[in-house]
């Protein structure tokens, strides 16, 4: 089987795989989990209880004396951004799932572009991490969708994890109208403070990490030759070695502790997947959770 045949397969493989995933419930929570990007400002009126404070508008209420808030009505049209790491280390996969960290990548773009789709809203794509990187500006459509899944799995390989900082202004720069921002990445990058709450402030941003297992906790199988995949360095380790392994399981904890903390500092919701469990669960229970707090 050649290259193209096998990536059509698992095209329509995934997009199956979509379609069954993406019921009525999904796509409407989808659709509440905009925070905001989707409101355009109506009129001012005078606060009740209830009301949320955020919209209370200080300068208004300071002048009349009477607490006002400003009234929004939403926009018909809301775009999802995707933003896909295809650098060497997201083709990873241990044997312990079917999918590679891309494709399981590709599986959850292609749930969220298709519930854009049911939407009727618009779908964007950066994939980065290669070379070159992939843009597709926002369109609408199943056509859409199709593009989104395809232009991931034949991303170019071979790229190596790039300073976020570039990956952010490419967004920032591509993408001016502020949208529901999700990136999905292993995000074995150095965490940047600054370039994600840039990004953050423009764009209504959502983390998504996806691992593989192995690379949490490495087994005791005993010497193994292994390859760098972003360097093309092969190493002989010997995984027998239980301090060697502890202190792998250590640095892994405090690289993605640090991502933690930052997500959390910058009151950003984010999701830690694992590519031998099923995605859905979570990510309901995202915009489960998003709907419930932002969408009165």
């Amino acid at each position: 089987m050649d290259k193209t045949q096998d990536i059509m397969q698992r095209v329509r493989r995934i997009e199956m795989q979509a379609r069954r995933l993406v019921t009525a419930t999904f796509a409407g929570l989808y659709r509440s989990g905009f925070r905001g990007q989707g409101l355009d400002f109506d009129e001012f009126r005078e606060y009740t209880p209830g009301d949320e404070p955020r919209f209370i508008d200080w300068k208004v209420t300071a002048r009349t004396g009477t607490p006002y808030v400003r009234k929004f009505h939403e926009e018909r049209e809301q775009a999802l951004l995707l933003a896909v790491d295809a650098s060497a280390s997201m083709r990873y996969a241990s044997g312990l799932s079917p999918d590679s960290k891309l494709e399981y990548a590709a599986r959850i773009a292609t749930t969220l572009a298709y519930s854009a789709a049911l939407n009727g809203d618009k779908t964007g794509l950066l994939v980065f991490g290669c070379n070159p990187h992939i843009y597709l500006p926002p369109a609408k459509g199943a056509r859409q969708y199709l593009r989104v899944l395809s232009s991931i799995l034949n991303s170019p390989s071979g790229g190596t994890d790039e300073d976020v900082l570039s990956t952010v202004d490419e967004l920032l720069r591509t993408q001016r109208k502020k949208t529901l921002l999700i990136m999905i990445s292993d995000f074995l990058f150095a965490p940047d403070k600054q370039a994600i709450g840039k990004l953050n402030y423009r764009h209504e941003l959502i983390p998504l990490r996806v691992n593989d297992p192995l690379e949490l906790e490495l087994p005791a199988v005993g010497r193994v030759h292994a390859l760098e995949a972003e360097t093309g360095v092969q190493l002989a380790v010997n995984l027998a070695d239980s301090a060697m392994r502890a202190e792998h399981a250590k640095r892994v904890h405090a690289h993605f502790e640090a991502w933690e903390q930052l997500f959390a500092q910058l009151a950003i919701d984010n999701l830690q997947l694992l590519t031998n469990q099923d995605f859905m669960p979570k990510l309901r229970a995202l915009f489960k959770r998003r709907s419930r707090i932002f969408v009165r």
